[in-house]
């Protein structure tokens, strides 16, 4: 799967993350994302379990843990969790 998109939170999230964020942390995160869009069944996920209809997943990258949900052609990335300073 190689498309992706982002919900409105995630943005907002990912903005304020990014505030404070180094280049090399900016920069793994980009890796990341970009393996669970070629993979979204990545090994180290976890069911969510936010919505059993509409299933969507975890998965934790260092101190990020990202809320995304594949669909038929697409990733979504729902939210960007971190801890806030």
């Amino acid at each position: 799967m190689d498309n992706f998109s982002f919900s409105p939170r995630f943005l907002q999230d990912l903005a304020e993350w990014e505030a404070t964020a180094s280049l090399r942390e900016r920069a793994a995160l980009d890796q990341v994302l970009a393996a669970i869009v070629t993979n979204p069944a990545l090994p180290g996920r976890v069911p969510s379990f936010y919505d059993p209809l509409v299933p969507s997943y975890l998965y934790r990258a260092g101190q990020l843990l990202i809320h995304y949900r594949p669909e038929a052609t697409e990733v979504v990335f729902l939210n960007l969790f971190f801890t806030r300073k």
